[in-house]
C-alpha cells in the first residue's frame, strides 16, 4: 500500500512477545500489552527500525482487482478463506463481549453490585479470546496476582477465580 501510495494506516495487535512486536518497529501504530511496553521499556538492545514508509520496498507488481476476482481468489486460496472466517468470528465475539459489559454496567447503573461489576469488568479485558477463561499468556496484570488468582494451579482463571481472590483481598483491607 505504501509503495504504490494508497493512503492507508497500518496496525499492529496482538502481538505474545517482544520478539514479534520488534519485527514490526516503525509500523504506522501498534497496540501493545501494558506488561509487553513494561519489558519493552526494560529492555536495553538498540531497536532498529524494520519497516519504513519512505521507503517501503515492495517487490510486487501493482494490479487491479474487482469483486468478482478477488472473491475467486479467496476461494481458491483456503488458509485466506479459513483467516477471513476465523478473523470474522474473532470480531463477533467482541462484539457478543462488548454487549455484555454494557449489559452489566448498565445493570449496575441500574442498583447492582459494584463489586460484582468491577470483577466482570476484569475477568472480560483479560479473557482476549472470548472463552470463558483467562491464560497466563492473556493476563494483562502481573504473575504474582495470577498465581495468587489461580487457587487450582489450573493455568486457568475462571470468573468465579477472580470473584472470590478480589473478594478476598477487599475483604483484608478493611
Amino acid at each position: 500500500f505504501k509503495t504504490y501510495g494508497y493512503k492507508t494506516e497500518v496496525m499492529g495487535a496482538s502481538f505474545r512477545n517482544l520478539d514479534e512486536i520488534i519485527e514490526l518497529a516503525g509500523c504506522d501504530l501498534l497496540t501493545i500489552s501494558p506488561k509487553l511496553l513494561d519489558q519493552l521499556r526494560n529492555t536495553e538492545a538498540e531497536l532498529s527500525r524494520k519497516l519504513n514508509p519512505a521507503a517501503p520496498g515492495a517487490t510486487i507488481e501493482k494490479f487491479s482487482i474487482d469483486a468478482n476476482h478477488f472473491s475467486e481468489m479467496m476461494q481458491e486460496d483456503r488458509m485466506a478463506h479459513e483467516k477471513l472466517h476465523e478473523g470474522i468470528q474473532g470480531f463477533s465475539k467482541a462484539i457478543d463481549t462488548l454487549e455484555a459489559q454494557l449489559a452489566h454496567r448498565l445493570a449496575v447503573l441500574e442498583g447492582g453490585a459494584a463489586f460484582a461489576h468491577a470483577a466482570q469488568e476484569i475477568f472480560l479485558l483479560n479473557d482476549l479470546d472470548g472463552d470463558g477463561c483467562i491464560t497466563r499468556e492473556e493476563w494483562l496484570g502481573s504473575d504474582a496476582v495470577f498465581d495468587a488468582l489461580d487457587i487450582d494451579h489450573d493455568g486457568r482463571l475462571m470468573p468465579e477465580d477472580v470473584r472470590g481472590g478480589l473478594g478476598a483481598a477487599l475483604a483484608t483491607s478493611r
